[in-house]
């Protein structure tokens, strides 16, 4: 793995650590690290093969990309924390959780699966092969985000642009493409029975890359979850549906179903 992870802390409290998806970077967690940092000590970081991070020379696992966060917390002297994802994210995370059960306090699993089926599979070699190929980043993300974002997100044209200009911004398509190959050899639902932790598992309802049903098999495996939806959002609904995304997520952290913004601050 690279000897270092580039990280960032937000805020003051517990800890809580933001884990991306495929490609992603640790500032794309905006707007939501806006809000949760005036309530934890935010982690966030770029992964392997993403953002500022070294690049992959080679085949990486999820449960390596796992590895490779719990070692940054260790080097961080973090023994406990929230974990909040979406995406590659959520498979990193239930491998972490389940390396580490007694590290994670609260577990919000966005946008993720446990178990990669036949289409969305093929749609993870797809992108890989693409990247590989040598298509441009525009021409990439231009057809991701078909998948990534919901109807309602697709009418917006400012919003789409951003979502364009972040994918291609120091776009790293070989790295790309062994996330994405990752990805789709991401099989554990079989395992997460064994899961303890309090769970949050959260599905937009226009998410076409994973709809409601990998939600629905992850709720119903682990023993201690609730699932909630994001009525309109896609695959991104930190970033179409933040008020109602933060409310969710942040309502689970506190122990409580709801999260009221005007209360809280």
């Amino acid at each position: 793995m690279p000897a270092e992870l580039p990280y960032q802390w937000h805020g003051n409290g517990e800890v809580l650590v933001l884990i991306s998806g495929l490609g992603g970077k640790g500032r794309s967690w905006y707007p939501f690290l806006e809000t949760a940092s005036k309530h934890y000590s935010v982690l966030i970081f770029d992964l392997p093969g993403s953002g500022n991070s070294s690049p992959l020379t080679e085949p990486h696992s999820i449960q390596a990309f796992a590895t490779d966060t719990l070692e940054l917390l260790d080097q961080l002297g973090v023994e406990n924390a929230s974990i909040v994802d979406r995406s590659m994210g959520g498979m990193i995370a239930q491998e972490l959780a389940l390396l580490a059960p007694d590290r994670v306090e609260r577990l919000a699993l966005v946008s993720t699966t446990g178990a990669v089926d036949g289409p969305l599979q093929q749609i993870f070699l797809h992108w890989a092969a693409l990247a590989n190929e040598g298509v441009s980043a525009e021409q990439r993300h231009r057809s991701s985000l078909l998948w990534c974002l919901g109807r309602e997100t697709l009418e917006d044209e400012a919003l789409v642009e951003r979502y364009l200009q972040a994918k291609s911004s120091s776009d790293r398509p070989k790295d790309y493409a062994i996330q994405a190959l990752a990805c789709a050899e991401h099989r554990m639902l079989d395992r997460l029975n064994a899961l303890e932790t309090p769970t949050l598992v959260v599905s937009g309802t226009d998410d076409r890359l994973m709809p409601a049903h990998h939600a629905e098999a992850l709720a119903k495996t682990l023993p201690n979850a609730r699932l909630s939806y994001i009525p309109g959002a896609g695959h991104l609904p930190h970033l179409e549906k933040p008020r109602k995304f933060e409310q969710e997520v942040l309502g689970h952290l506190s122990g409580r179903e709801k999260w009221d913004r005007n209360t809280n601050g």
